[in-house]
Order: C-alpha cells, then structure tokens, then sequence
C-alpha cells in the first residue's frame, strides 16, 4: 500500500473512532446540561457560538490558504519553504486573535438587540455579558497558545496524530464538564472548563508538531517576499468570502431566531442542530481526512483520471449524505422525544428540511473539495455572495410567514441557488478544460436525487407503520432501515454504472492491500 492511501486510511479510522467518541460525549453532556440549566442557557449556549464563529472570520482565510501553500514544500522535503510560511503563520494569528478581541469587546452593546427577550435574564440571574465575554476568550484562545503549528501535521497527511490526542482531551474534559453540571449547576464554571481544556488541546496540539517537525520550528531569518504575499492574500481574499458564505448560512439562522421569536426557540433548535452537526461532522472528517491524499492525485494524474474519481466523489456523496438525510428527516422528532421529551420537539416539517439541508451541504462539500485542492480560489470569488444574498433575504422573510422552518428553508435555497447551481461549471471549465460536458453532472445528479427522495418516502411510510411505540428500540430499529435502505437502492440502480465500479474496485484493493499487510 502507497504511503498515501495508507496515511488517508489511518487517518480515516481514527477520524472515525474520534466522531464516535463524540457521538456519545455529546448527547450525554447535552442531557445532563439541560436537566440541571435548562433551555435559556440552552439558547444563550446556541447564540453566543454563533456570534463567535461569525468574528471568526477575522483570519480572512489565511488558514486555508496556507495549508495549501505547505503541500508542495511538505512533499519536496523544502525546509526553508515551509519555516517561512509557518513564521508568516505565526504573526498573521496573533494579529487575527487581537481583531477578534476588540470585535467581541465591540459588539457587546449590541447583545440586547440580538436576543430578544434581553431583559427576562437579569430577572433570572443570568449575566449574558459575562457569559458572553468567556466564549470570546474561548474563540481567541483558538488562535493563540501555538494553534498556527497543527496546520503543518494537517498539511503533511498525519491529522490522526490530533485526532487520537483529541480522543483522549473529549474525555477528560466530558467527565470535568459532567462533574462541573452535576454538583456546581454553574454555567459560569462549565465555560471555564471549557476555557481551560480548548488552551490545554492547543498546547498538547504543539507539542505534537514540534516532535514530529523539530526542522520546521526552528528560527528562520527570512520572510516571505511581497509577491508571495501579494498572491497569498489574492488567495485568502477569495477563501474569505467562501468563508464569509459558510458562516452566514449557519450562524444567521440563530441570530435570526433569537432576535426575531426569543431564546427559547433558539435552544430547542440547537438540540436538533446538535444532531445534524454530529453527523455532517462525521461525514465531513471523513472528507478533510483524505483531502491533502486528494491534493496529491489531482497534482499528479490525467484529466481523464481526474474526471472518473469526480464521478465517483459525486456518487458517494449523494449515497453518504443522502443516507444521512434521510435519517435526520425521518427519525429526528422520534429521537428527540425519546431523549428530551415532548416539551423539546420542534413539528414538521423541519426536520424534513434539514435533512434537504444535509444533503444540499454536503454536494457543496464535495465540490468545494475539488476546487480547493485544484487551487480555484479566485475564479469563484462572485458565487458566495449569490449565497448570502438569497439566505439572507429568504430567512428574514421567511421567519415572519413561516417562523423557524422559514429561515431553514432559505439556508437550503442558498445551496441549492448558489453552490449546486455555480461550482459545476466552474469545476468543469477550470478542471476539466470544458472537455467534459456539465449537463452530464445535472444528469446524474438529478437522477441520485430522484433515487434519494423516492427510498426516503419509502422508509419514512415504514418508519410510520412498522416497529412504533417501543421507545429508543424504535429509534435504533427506523435509524437502521434508513442507513440500509439508500445504500441498498443506490447499489441496485446503479451497480453497473462506471463510478460505483470504481468505488468498489478501490475498495476492494484498499481491503486487500490491508489484509496483506496484517
């Protein structure tokens, strides 16, 4: 087996025993936090993420950027290369966690408009300016204490080396978190908790790097010219509107809600959100993990080759995610009213809605995928604001007529307008030279989607009529027949067809490969 494939397979297994982990941490300190807090830290916790991940944006783009300007030097063993980009790394943080400080520091005048019932938390006792000023310690605490060195490890393939130590800092911290909420019942401490494990994982994130890249670390002299700073910043204004269009169709819906229909909506929300982020963040791991292993083919194989693995890409995403769709469409309400309660359900149809929006998220996943590791930065620069633009304007619309299925339907027509719309083009000019026709892209995906939509009406009907009333056995049997029946429906229409032959040709090497070496 290639040291390629073989780095993307470990790191593929660890991602996986890692989102796992999580899995179960997740839902077991999400209960425990509800019982003891309730829903308007609930909604306060949901909020607040938000408000941070929309200043995380101050980087511009210059983590992405930068990874992709470390994978020819990484490959080429370029010392020097590599030592420059990482020093320029090192400032660009420190001056993005200082923007970020002063943004958060300036936007707390602001906290009384974004949450509309403002005023009923100081009646409860609840300090939202100090709650607010943690998780903005907490997200610039992200970029210093040595955050700029994982981007080496990640940029050289070796992701799971984080992983596994990621594995043992969930842990522990889930257990300090479960003990915090348990005796204290303090929101105050849980945040320092937190606070203290996110610097504890940069640190052991460094020390990692610096054992494995002692060469990288050591003091260089030079800096990167102006015009490799010039193109870098061509490159990073480009991602940063990427950026800018990932952010809005997340953290706008929680704004939105908040603001316009109360914090409480926002908290029930965020239990929902908590399952589908647990599940795109298993699917989308299982993507980063192989993406610098992606990189390096496409830098070095034929278009034609290039075109087939497309394919295939296309292929798995839509039986990947589409299963994933399907189980959050029909299975969610039931989930949630296992776990939480009737008091905690949303009605439909908005877990039929995020479900379209899981799959709708994960086609742009894949093709953003490919443009980034092909280096189409700044040919797409115009689509994300398409994005903003329509999930903006249909979510606030939509909040008023529809309430809060209003504002996930204008995230899915943001997809499905802007991403699924504008990157194929882009993709097939750029990477494909306009050798290969796009109405073949449309052809089949459409297809994938008549496919999807019929076998999850399918499941859902017996999902309705089979098995119901036994509780979380229920859940476990439905959960079943939705991740088995889109597999099975996509590998019975499509058997013969050249993408899943190649997908199950590469996984039956990749299997052999693996058995010969144990």
């Amino acid at each position: 087996m290639s040291s390629r494939t073989r780095k993307s397979s470990i790191n593929l297994i660890t991602t996986y025993i890692q989102q796992c982990i999580n899995l179960i941490l997740g839902f077991v300190v999400r209960t425990i936090f509800i019982r003891t807090l309730g829903k308007e830290y609930l909604g306060l916790n949901g909020l607040f993420t938000n408000v941070l991940s929309m200043l995380s944006l101050a980087d511009l783009g210059f983590a992405g950027a930068i990874n992709f300007k470390l994978y020819k030097p990484l490959a080429e063993h370029d010392e020097h290369t590599v030592r420059v980009y990482v020093k320029f790394f090192k400032y660009v943080y420190r001056i993005v966690s200082g923007v970020i400080f002063v943004l958060g520091i300036l936007l707390i005048p602001m906290l009384p408009l974004l949450i509309k019932d403002y005023d009923h938390f100081a009646v409860l006792g609840i300090n939202a300016v100090l709650i607010y000023l943690l998780y903005l310690w907490k997200s610039v605490s992200s970029y210093l204490f040595f955050a700029y060195k994982s981007s080496i490890v990640k940029a050289d393939q070796k992701s799971y080396l984080l992983d596994r130590a990621t594995i043992m800092v969930d842990i522990v911290s889930s257990i300090a978190q479960i003990i915090v909420l348990t005796f204290a019942r303090d929101y105050i401490c849980y945040l320092v908790v937190l606070l203290g494990f996110n610097i504890g994982q940069n640190y052991i994130f460094a020390r990692i790097a610096e054992k494995q890249y002692p060469q990288y670390f050591i003091k260089e002299p030079d800096f990167l010219s102006r015009e490799e700073i010039r193109e870098l910043f061509k490159d990073c204004l480009a991602i940063f509107v990427f950026k800018v269009d990932n952010v809005i169709l997340k953290a706008s819906d929680n704004l939105i809600l908040s603001a316009v229909k109360g914090i409480t909506l926002v908290g029930l929300y965020s239990n929902y959100m908590m399952i589908y982020s647990i599940i795109r963040g298993i699917l989308t791991s299982m993507y980063e993990s192989v993406k610098a292993s992606i990189g390096n083919f496409f830098a070095i194989e034929t278009d034609e080759r290039k075109y087939s693995f497309f394919k295939a890409t296309n292929f798995i995403t839509f039986v990947l995610y589409g299963t994933a769709a399907c189980g959050i469409a029909v299975v969610s309400n039931e989930l949630i009213h296992c776990w939480l309660g009737e008091d905690y359900l949303i009605p439909q149809p908005l877990a039929v809605l995020m479900g379209l929006e899981m799959l709708f998220a994960g086609i742009k996943n894949n093709l953003n995928q490919i443009r980034n590791i092909s280096g189409i930065f700044q040919q797409l620069w115009y689509r994300p604001i398409i994005g903003i633009f329509i999930n903006l304007v249909v979510s606030l619309i939509g909040v008023h007529l529809w309430g809060i299925n209003g504002v996930v339907a204008g995230t899915v027509m943001a997809y499905i307008f802007s991403n699924f719309a504008v990157d194929p083009s882009v993709i097939y000019k750029y990477i494909f030279k306009g050798k290969k026709p796009l109405s073949g892209y449309y052809k089949r995906s459409f297809g994938y989607m008549a496919v999807l939509f019929v076998t999850c009406a399918a499941a859902g009907w017996l999902c309705s009529n089979l098995f119901t009333g036994y509780g979380w056995l229920s859940v476990i049997v439905h959960s079943l027949i939705c991740a088995v029946s889109v597999p099975a429906a996509f590998l019975l229409v499509y058997y013969k067809t050249q993408e899943c032959q190649y997908l199950i040709q590469k996984a039956l090497l990749i299997k052999n490969k693996w058995g010969k070496r144990g």
